[in-house]
């Protein structure tokens, strides 16, 4: 892909898609957004005209809670092997200590690097034809980023609607234009249709 055209956005994001491993990555065109998914050896793109587009939604997710289980329990367990080597100066072999550090490392890295990267989410752009997920971006910070940058774009190539135009839009979606009618006023004190209050 040539990089002079296009400006990634995204780093390829490792996933599964049809129990086939995937990499998506996002690349900002001139009016579209170009999703690319490699799998094994085969390429899929996807373009996203600015102009098309009607919304991106965010939504969080439990992600990173259940990477933090996953990695976080064989992190404990390897950290508790590892004690005698360290706190009670238990004599063992110099390779046994060594593993033990290798296979904690192993755990431990990728845990801190996932709470590092924040809160876990998934994003999904739709178009008028086709509602689809934005696999690399699983990351609320970095969606946020993309998001921000993506939206003066779609401003400025869909345009502000003309009153004409909004009002044409309300009357394909059966929406009545004139407003509903306005409750009146309760009476006050100094209106003439009021009786007048009587001191006992």
């Amino acid at each position: 892909m040539p990089e002079s055209t296009y400006q990634r956005l995204t780093r390829p994001s490792s996933g599964f898609a049809v129990a086939v491993f995937t990499r998506s990555s996002l690349w900002l065109g001139k009016d579209h957004l170009l999703c690319l998914d490699a799998a094994s050896y085969s390429e899929t793109y996807k373009r996203f005209f600015f102009r098309d587009i009607q919304s991106i939604s965010i939504q969080m997710t439990m992600r990173r809670v259940y990477w933090n289980w996953f990695l976080g329990i064989p992190t404990a367990v390897f950290l508790l092997a590892g004690v005698p080597y360290f706190a009670f100066g238990t004599r063992k072999s110099t390779g046994e200590l060594i593993a033990v550090s290798i296979i904690t490392a192993a755990f431990l890295i990728p845990l801190v690097v996932n709470n590092l990267l924040g809160p876990t989410c998934s994003c999904r752009i739709k178009t008028a034809v086709q509602s689809e997920e934005l696999r690399s971006l699983r990351r609320l910070r970095k969606t946020e980023k993309v998001i921000g940058r993506l939206r003066p774009l779609i401003a400025a190539s869909q345009g502000t609607l003309a009153p004409e135009e909004i009002a044409a839009h309300l009357r394909a979606a059966g929406v009545s234009e004139e407003p509903p009618p306005a409750e009146p006023a309760p009476p006050g004190p100094g209106d003439l249709d009021v009786p007048p209050v009587i001191a006992q």
